[in-house]
């Protein structure tokens, strides 16, 4: 299986709302649930006060994967829990992604490689 690392660098941010500007950025996931609105930007796209925890580093499964596959995030997130490295996942509708902290980026890839994924 194929991921490939995005060239953004990624803040996780509480908002009050979508900020109109977020709309532009090239990477942006919003979630609203139970009250709480979250918000994944690009650093140049940060609403100024905004309470933000990063950076972050995406990486991308090759897709589309199907919405019946099983096991995709669990057989990753377990292989970097075992290294010491938390995740932050979400999926789109033709594929998984998951942000992991800048910092563990390079132990991160050199993981997934040894169990024999291909990194980019």
């Amino acid at each position: 299986m194929k991921l490939q690392t995005l060239p953004h660098r990624l803040y996780l941010l509480r908002a009050k709302a979508l900020p109109e500007a977020a709309l532009r950025a090239p990477f942006l996931v919003f979630i609203q649930a139970e009250g709480q609105r979250s918000l994944v930007l690009p650093e140049d796209y940060l609403p100024e006060e905004a309470e933000a925890e990063g950076p972050f580093v995406a990486l991308a499964f090759e897709g589309p994967l199907p919405l019946e596959m099983i096991g995709v995030l669990g057989r990753v997130g377990s292989l970097l829990a075992e290294v010491g490295v938390s995740i932050f996942a979400y999926s789109a509708f033709e594929t998984d992604y998951i942000l992991i902290r800048e910092q563990y980026k390079k132990l991160a890839i050199e993981t997934l490689r040894e169990a024999g994924y291909q990194v980019e």
